[in-house]
């Protein structure tokens, strides 16, 4: 019977490989069990003293040092890291390749993927509901928004790029009735200036991490849309499909509403 209770009470070694990851973990009350994260973690706090990670060159033997049971990263590390993961697989480490959310509606799939490889159903379920809830909360707030035009960049050099369909960005923006100027394209793309300024947007919106006064002056700048309205959002927020995606959604529809 005690064998029992202590087989209940066992916990993981976590290695989460991807910032959006991490923070569902933490949120699901799993911060104890992450023992590494990525070189690109920042959030919450604790994530700092937690041994690093590089996810896009993976160290075999720091990796074993660090006696994983699990490690959760991107499905696209099938390619650029298959070798070292497969090799750690064999050892008995579990590898999970989560699907990258393109869309709110499903987040609650990579919270409940991530919560089923750590046997924590429930804490997935909760989560789920409260981004889920909190994402109808903004968008009914600001559903009295008029149509915009909107130039989402994210990347001003050396190319400027953009968020095209298929990207949680354009999402954002249909599901508050706005129209991404570039939502013809596909995924993450860099644009020519003079299409940017063919398009006419309305409003010029950055996610690179620039300043507000920063970028103002930067578009100010760019012939042909000097007298354009920008903004700057908290790039964690609205690039991470996580549980502070509301904050993104809410900044993004402030943004807008001015």
């Amino acid at each position: 019977m005690l064998s029992g209770c202590q087989a209940d009470q066992s916990e993981d070694r976590i290695v989460s490989l991807m910032p959006s990851n991490t923070e569902i973990l933490y949120e699901m009350g799993l911060g104890d069990e992450v023992v590494g994260v990525s070189t690109n973690d920042d959030y919450p706090k604790d994530v700092k003293t937690k041994e690093q990670f590089d996810s896009f060159n993976l160290n075999k033997e720091q990796l074993l040092r660090a006696k994983p049971s699990v490690i959760v990263t991107h499905e696209s590390a099938r390619a650029s890291q298959q070798k070292v993961l497969d090799s750690l697989k064999d050892k008995g480490i579990k590898i999970v390749y989560v699907k990258e959310a393109k869309k709110l509606d499903e987040i609650d799939d990579t919270v409940m993927q991530i919560a089923e490889s750590v046997d924590h159903e429930k804490e997935g379920k909760e989560l789920a509901e409260r981004i889920d809830q909190d994402k109808k909360r903004v968008l009914k707030k600001y559903s009295h928004l008029p149509e915009k035009k909107v130039f989402i960049e994210v990347s001003s050099e050396p190319d400027i790029y953009t968020a095209g369909q298929h990207t949680i960005m354009d999402d954002m923006l249909s599901k508050l009735k706005m129209s991404n100027t570039f939502h013809d394209i596909e995924g993450w793309q860099p644009v020519a200036l003079e299409t940017v300024v063919r398009r006419k947007p309305d409003v010029m919106l950055s996610v690179t991490g620039a300043k507000a006064e920063d970028y103002r002056a930067l578009v100010k700048k760019r012939p042909g849309l000097k007298n354009v309205k920008t903004h700057t959002l908290n790039d964690d927020w609205i690039t991470r499909p996580g549980p502070r995606i509301s904050k993104g959604l809410e900044e993004l529809a402030k943004a807008l509403e001015d």
